[in-house]
């Protein structure tokens, strides 16, 4: 599996020509900074930020990556020359899907003395042996598997904020307490924070390179395009906070207003295990629609080629409802925060249809680099696609708009500069 993107010798090169000293030609080291990877399997859109991060910030700091497991992410990094080191935790800690969210007392406690605290101090060992100078966790699980075992060595500790937290109470406290500084995605996430954390919070926009480069396309949505049928693009994983269902239901508003035959949607986005059934409805709902024209293309290692024979983006995320399907009730809780599809769909040119929730209006400009929605309104979304499938210059206008924009507000360098601001102010440089 190759992780080329086009970024990655930019990226390096730039922030190289940066941190060089002038009069020796020699990268200026200012730290040696812990990544705590605590989502090791796929390679979304957290991950890709903070791959994008570490990358950035090469060689002014040297990284190392700490993951919880092997998986996709670790090959990446890999694959950039980053060194890595898998500390797994205990069986019960590798749980997912916020299943320990509903541990008893008892569970969390057992779990706390047979295996978390004895993961600290396995993580403790390793910070001091390779003399970290900061750690930086991805999101609040990391925070609670490894940030104490940094505080006790006091060993400044970052905790992204990258979205809604799915998890609060004593656990999001001790999390908190344990931590020297928390970046936020957007200002969205920032202001939802409780006070006392949001005072030791610095807002860094994630950011992105110019990754619309020449490459590969995909042949079937170039074959429609060429037939002007007008293709959209859903790059989400495929669990229930990212809205496919209301989605699916405003296609089906779309098609019976403009029929078959005008418009075509890909999926692309992996299946996450745990919601087979959810995948099962999503499926047979196509299926009732009669959207035949709708395809789930599953996980792209190459999201590119997407991008680049599309013409439209839309990702319509939720934070909170409750979905019943097949006799089941899920109460759909999101941790959206500022979508990484955006940003990379504005670069190349597409308009992009999201929601109205947490960071997605600091991205989209509504009606002016493309169209923000109500969440969990698949009228309203239909409507605004309609638009956009209807006429071509519309979309043109807010695609070279929203280029203009990610380019000049979401760049690599501001990202990698804002999170430098904030290692050089706890680290006293």
């Amino acid at each position: 599996m190759q992780w080329k993107d086009g970024a990655t010798e930019r990226t390096a090169m730039s922030i190289h020509e940066r941190a060089t000293d002038s009069t020796r030609g020699r990268p200026l080291v200012r730290g040696r900074v812990a990544y705590f990877v605590s989502y090791p399997q796929r390679m979304a859109g957290a991950n890709r930020s903070l791959r994008q991060l570490v990358l950035g910030l090469r060689p002014s700091y040297e990284p190392l990556v700490i993951a919880t497991d092997e998986g996709r992410v670790t090959e990446a990094y890999r694959h950039d020359g980053v060194a890595v080191h898998v500390l797994r935790p205990g069986r019960d800690l590798h749980t997912y899907g916020k299943g320990a969210l509903r541990w008893s007392s008892a569970q969390r406690a057992r779990v706390l003395a047979t295996q978390l605290a004895p993961y600290w101090w396995r993580v403790r060992r390793f910070l001091g042996r390779e003399a970290v100078s900061l750690l930086h966790v991805n999101d609040t699980r990391g925070a609670l598997l490894a940030a104490p075992a940094a505080a006790s060595l006091r060993i400044p500790v970052v905790v992204h904020e990258r979205g809604e937290r799915a998890v609060g109470g004593t656990i999001a406290r001790f999390a908190d307490s344990v931590s020297t500084r928390h970046i936020a995605v957007s200002r969205a996430v920032a202001d939802a924070l409780p006070h006392a954390r949001r005072i030791r919070t610095s807002v860094v926009y994630n950011g992105t390179d110019d990754v619309a480069t020449p490459g590969p396309s995909v042949p079937e949505l170039e074959r429609l395009r060429a037939k002007g049928i007008v293709t959209l693009v859903c790059m989400a994983s495929i669990v229930p906070f990212k809205g496919h269902h209301h989605l699916l239901q405003a296609l089906g508003h779309l098609r019976a207003r403009l029929g078959a035959g005008r418009f075509a949607c890909f999926v692309a986005g992996d299946f996450v295990d745990g919601h087979e059934a959810y995948h099962r409805y999503l499926e047979r709902r196509r299926d009732e629609l009669g959207l035949e024209m709708v395809a789930f293309v599953g996980w792209q290692d190459d999201p590119f080629r997407y991008y680049r024979s599309a013409d439209v983006s839309v990702m319509v995320s939720v934070s909170r409802e409750r979905l019943v399907f097949d006799d089941e009730v899920i109460d759909v809780r999101g941790n959206e925060g500022f979508p990484r599809t955006h940003l990379e769909a504005m670069c190349f040119g597409l308009p992009c249809v999201g929601t109205g929730i947490v960071g997605v209006p600091e991205q989209i400009v509504d009606g002016e680099t493309g169209f923000v929605v109500p969440p969990g309104d698949p009228k309203a979304l239909a409507d605004v696609l309609e638009q956009l499938v209807c006429s071509g210059e519309l979309r043109e206008r807010l695609g070279a708009a929203g280029r203009r924009r990610v380019l000049d507000v979401f760049s690599t360098e501001r990202y990698v500069a804002g999170v430098t601001e904030v290692y050089e102010r706890l680290l006293g440089r």
